[in-house]
């Protein structure tokens, strides 16, 4: 039976309203038998931009104004900045700057606008600027990299595309001190999302390089940013130069400036400028042909930081903001679930820095070490000829989320550890389209058909014995 236009708008609502398998198969049964063209589809889908006209120019400590979010933040209220050209009938970038700070809540995002004086430089970037408030935290000394950091910054875009036409293809996320911390940290885990990153006066504990291909990481420091005897090494130059080492290494495209001065956002204005002003030619490539997918990845959320730099070991209930999170989706991957496998992971190891003891100040050392991680990974690759090519490693299954600008729907090809797994036709539907936007709740990364890829279809297994569990069996055991 025909489906109308009106009624497959109306279950394209009823499955992303769906909160289970259950609720969606009934819509999604309803959307595999419509046979029209999906665009109208979606954009009677995507959210409706109010009849009047924004303001230009600052807006201070905004509410949420939808109503699932409106009591979700009532103690992170965000700034907003309308550029003067702003036309709602035409896609705008967006700018997301972190502000920096401590443990703390409560609208922290006007100590932009009072204390790095550059918003002259946030104006010029002719895009819609946010600066939102990270979420509130007692004791966490980086709450951009708390675990409900990630969802913070998905609901504020949905917040924002419902105020303004935001073009999701031209995002960029910028952060200075403890928001050049979550940078690195959400570099990580939106690399698939902003075109452009920029960390500032930050630092990273644990690190996974290679997932952040596909976006430009700019990395901004001051070589003063440690000060002997009045500011720690905790957001010393070394973590930037070594995440430029290591980026290099893997062939993520990234610029480093390092200036002259020290922590304060003010000191590198002329390198923020730069940025700024570079990111207008980046864009975002839906279908950036070299995905590097792993879960879980990001920084941890240090409630503190020993003095040689390490992340502070707690127990009950501080453990929870210590680990790393889950984060299957990268693009057009996902990870269906990991084995038992360990991966190693970057670990910044800096030395002693005792206050009162200027030799340590002066031979202060820093180093990458490793990182053994309990996590699974998807590299793969969208070859020239419109062949995948994938290799898991310590994953039960993944799934490739395909589009007609990736490959031809009439014959499909897939190739996993040297092996040929698929070669045939697929089918876009639109209930795929829908479940691949609510990964994310990204209106950019669409796409109509999907392939589920498992251990099965290779001749030799995917995983190996977990590492840790071997030690442990091998170390000497103590005792008479």
């Amino acid at each position: 039976m025909k489906t109308s236009q009106a009624e497959t708008i109306a279950a394209a609502r009823a499955f992303l309203a769906a909160g289970n398998a259950e609720e969606a198969g009934q819509p999604a049964a309803r959307l595999a038998q419509y046979q029209g063209a999906f665009g109208p589809i979606i954009k009677a889908l995507r959210p409706r931009l109010p009849a009047r006209a924004p303001k230009k120019g600052w807006q201070v400590s905004c509410n949420f104004t939808l109503p699932q979010f409106a009591q979700k933040y009532p103690e992170q209220p965000y700034t907003v900045y309308v550029p003067r050209n702003y036309r709602p009938d035409r896609p705008h970038g967006l700018l997301i700057f972190l502000h920096g700070g401590a443990k703390g809540r409560g609208d922290h995002a006007k100590f932009i606008l009072t204390n790095t004086f550059v918003n002259d430089l946030l104006e010029e970037s002719g895009r819609i600027v946010c600066l939102p408030s990270a979420p509130p935290h007692d004791t966490c000394n980086a709450r951009w990299q708390l675990p409900e950091a990630e969802t913070h910054l998905e609901d504020l875009i949905e917040e924002l595309e419902s105020r303004f036409n935001i073009d999701p293809d031209n995002m960029i996320l910028g952060g200075s001190s403890m928001g050049g911390m979550g940078a690195y940290h959400l570099a990580h885990r939106f690399a698939d999302r902003f075109s452009s990153v920029l960390c500032s006066s930050g630092s990273w504990d644990v690190a996974f390089w290679p997932c952040l291909k596909g976006a430009v990481v700019w990395l901004m420091h001051g070589m003063n940013d440690a000060s002997l005897f009045r500011r720690r090494h905790y957001t010393d130059v070394a973590y930037a130069r070594c995440a430029k080492a290591r980026l290099d290494h893997f062939g993520v495209e990234n610029v480093y400036r390092e200036h002259a001065g020290g922590h304060h956002l003010l000191e590198g204005r002329g390198n923020f400028r730069e940025w700024m002003k570079a990111s207008q030619k980046y864009r975002r490539d839906p279908y950036y042909p070299h995905v590097v997918a792993v879960t879980p990845r990001g920084l941890t959320a240090w409630s503190n930081l020993n003095q040689d730099g390490t992340a502070a070991t707690y127990g009950k209930p501080y453990d929870k903001i210590t680990a790393l999170d889950p984060a299957p989706h990268a693009r057009w991957i996902s990870i269906d679930g990991i084995g038992d496998e360990a991966l190693a992971f970057d670990r910044m190891i800096v030395s002693q820095c005792r206050d009162e003891v200027e030799k340590d100040w002066n031979d202060y050392k820093y180093e990458v070490g490793r990182q053994y991680v309990r996590a699974g990974l998807v590299e793969a690759w969208l070859r020239d000829d419109g062949v995948i090519e994938a290799i898991p490693k310590n994953v039960t299954g993944f799934t490739i989320w395909l589009h007609p600008k990736m490959v031809d729907f009439k014959r499909v090809r897939v190739i996993v550890r040297g092996e040929k797994v698929f070669d045939g036709k697929v089918q876009p539907n639109l209930a795929t389209m829908l479940e691949s936007y609510k990964r994310r709740r990204d209106w950019g990364l669409l796409y109509p058909a999907k392939l589920h890829i498992t251990p099965e279809t290779n001749s030799l297994p995917w995983r190996t014995p977990d590492q840790l569990k071997l030690a442990a069996k091998k170390a000497p055991q103590s005792g008479p």
